[in-house]
């Protein structure tokens, strides 16, 4: 039975800046990460990374060796209006069968044990340990586990977290270019159809060398019975592009919800197991940043061999990530709800507020003047709307 003192069940962004992070605070820290698929493995995502990802790699001294699209604009469509806000260096549009490969190499480097092609069959908890037993038989006694295998993976289902309650379905798909598409240095969030609980996304990509567009539908599973393939086959329509002619894939996401547990002693969550912004479904840079909150809190934890880990949740709620996961709660809250018709014809009068929103996104040093002039020009735009419209 081999003795570790961390598993860490999931290859992915988020797993592997947990092993990078604790193995920065604590490189003598005996560990394993646990990807039941082999490198390179496809990962359907859209594959947009907010620069604060990247910069927190950096300060690793890890640069990911993978092609990447780079990012200098956003832009917002609505029903009436839109709005394109650019800024330079916001982030990055990958493949996650590169990206991810590229990070398990990255860790190997360091001399992190990353074993692929290795399902884990069950998660046992005991009071001074936790065993892990493998597919293949293989047992591994570990002092801490940490869950960071997505909505749906084994460490959420054997050890009794509640089931998400905030969840989204996402169908997506790549395409050749249209004649509507807004230049390759810009990502599309499309709000257009007000009835939709979510929107459509286009995204520029590479495959297999070639320029493409990533595009999809997000749609928020918990507030209604949407159908994201049906969203996604008349977006593409109106483009111009036949749904028939592209290979389309689907999955899922978990929403973080308000004061819901993501750890049990000796077993704690990571990324998309823990949960991620619902209103957006941004996952990548929210799980490098689980990894980078998760390193210095693990090793603690394990030199003081207090691995109950009761405080992890709050511990993430007092950071930037917690604080940027409420934040885009309520923002869900309140563009989701009855007063969606306002925010969509108050939003493209706050280029100041949303370009904060995009500074954040990217890791950048936000100043008070910048804060203070998007909430200025929010106040302002509500001013500016007549009575009757505010209370529709």
């Amino acid at each position: 039975m081999t003795e570790l003192d961390l598993v860490i069940v999931g290859g992915g962004p988020a797993g592997l800046s947990t092993a990078l992070h604790v193995h920065a605070c604590a490189p003598a820290t005996r560990m394993v990460v646990l990807e039941a698929e082999t490198y390179p493995r496809e990962k359907i995502c859209a594959g947009g990374i907010g620069a604060r990802a990247l910069r927190i790699l950096e300060r690793l001294d890890v640069t990911i060796d993978c092609p990447m699209v780079p990012i200098h604009a956003m832009t917002l469509r609505f029903a009436h209006d839109e709005v394109t806000v650019r800024d330079p260096d916001l982030g990055v549009v990958v493949r996650r069968v590169q990206f991810d490969h590229a990070l398990a190499r990255a860790a190997q480097a360091r001399g992190i044990t990353v074993r692929d092609g290795t399902p884990v069959a069950a998660i046992t908890p005991d009071l001074d340990h936790v065993r892990v037993t493998l597919a293949t038989g293989e047992i591994l006694r570990t002092r801490a586990v940490i869950g960071a295998d997505g909505v749906a993976g084994i460490t959420r289902r054997q050890l009794g977290f509640p089931r998400a309650e905030l969840r989204a379905q996402v169908v997506e798909l790549d395409t050749e270019a249209s004649a509507h598409d807004a230049p390759r240095d810009t990502i599309v969030f499309d709000f257009a159809t007000s009835d939709l609980r979510g929107y459509a996304w286009d995204f520029p990509t590479v495959v297999a060398g070639e320029p493409l567009v990533c595009r999809g539908a997000y749609v928020i599973h918990n507030l209604g019975a949407d159908s994201p393939k049906a969203r996604i086959t008349s977006y593409l329509a109106a483009r111009g592009l036949d749904i028939s002619r592209y290979r389309l894939k689907q999955y899922a996401e978990r929403g973080l919800p308000p004061d819901v547990d993501i750890s049990r002693p000796r077993v704690l969550l990571v990324g998309e197991a823990a949960g991620i912004d619902i209103a957006t479904g941004e996952g990548i840079a929210q799980a490098i940043e689980y990894g980078m909150l998760a390193g210095p809190y693990l090793a603690r934890a394990l030199d003081r061999d207090d691995l109950g880990f009761f405080d992890w949740r709050n511990h993430v709620d007092r950071h930037h990530l917690g604080k940027q996961l409420a934040i885009r709660h309520a923002c869900y809250r309140l563009f989701y709800g009855e007063r969606r018709p306002t925010v969509e014809r108050v939003l493209p009068r706050l280029p100041a507020l949303i370009k904060v929103g995009l500074e954040d996104f990217a890791g950048k040093p936000l100043s008070k003047l910048s804060m203070l002039r998007g909430a200025g020009q929010f106040l302002a735009a509500l001013a500016r709307l007549p009575m009757q419209k505010l209370e529709s």
